[in-house]
């Protein structure tokens, strides 16, 4: 199975990445994919991602041990501020 890594770089880290490519600076690559992907990747593989799926059905949750539950979204009096 495919997992996706979101890979969010600030103007600094952008123009690091595109030196270490450019040089071909194979120790830099290390430390930079240790830095910005290491956890993600080890989190991916682990299922920690930091998106959880949520399933709804006819405005009920479909995630198993929650089912015949309302989502706590679905009741427009409630506020979530």
């Amino acid at each position: 199975m495919k997992k996706s890594i979101v890979l969010t770089l600030t103007d600094e880290e952008l123009i690091e990445l595109v030196r270490i490519i450019t040089d071909d600076d194979r120790e830099g690559a290390l430390k930079f994919l240790k830095k910005h992907v290491g956890d993600k990747a080890r989190g991916a593989l682990e299922g920690k991602g930091h998106c959880k799926p949520w399933f709804e059905v006819f405005g009920q949750s479909a995630i198993p041990g929650d089912l015949g539950k309302k989502p706590s979204g679905s009741n427009p009096e409630q506020s979530n501020h």
